[in-house]
């Protein structure tokens, strides 16, 4: 009776596992692709229009989390990776990983040798 109830929770196990890598991966992927499709002298202009004059200050950039921000003097900012891309992936990660533990214990409690006595 135990042994079903196992594998179907074995199996959502695997489900689980299954959608959240899919979909941490998608998420980084896309964040990796933000940072490589903005280019720098066109996302980060000055604006020498304005009075006074506003210059970029700093151009931040990283593939780990995937980030691009640029800084200007006048104290304004702009991130280009969309805000909802690393929240998502690190969510991703830590059901991934939970997942991954609770499929370990299961399988070991699964394949445990019953002492004799």
């Amino acid at each position: 009776m135990a042994q079903p109830c196992r594998s179907r929770t074995m199996r959502r196990l695997v489900g689980i596992i299954k959608a959240s890598a899919i979909t941490g991966v998608l998420c980084y992927l896309l964040g990796c692709l933000q940072v490589v499709m903005t280019i720098p002298a066109h996302a980060c202009p000055d604006q020498l229009e304005l009075r006074p004059p506003v210059h970029l200050v700093r151009y931040d950039s990283g593939i780990l989390p995937p980030r691009v921000t640029c800084h200007w003097d006048s104290g304004a900012r702009k991130d280009f990776v969309s805000g909802w891309i690393n929240p998502l992936a690190l969510t991703c990660a830590v059901v991934l990983t939970g997942a991954l533990v609770t499929a370990l214990c299961l399988f070991c409690s699964r394949h445990r040798k019953v002492p004799t006595r």
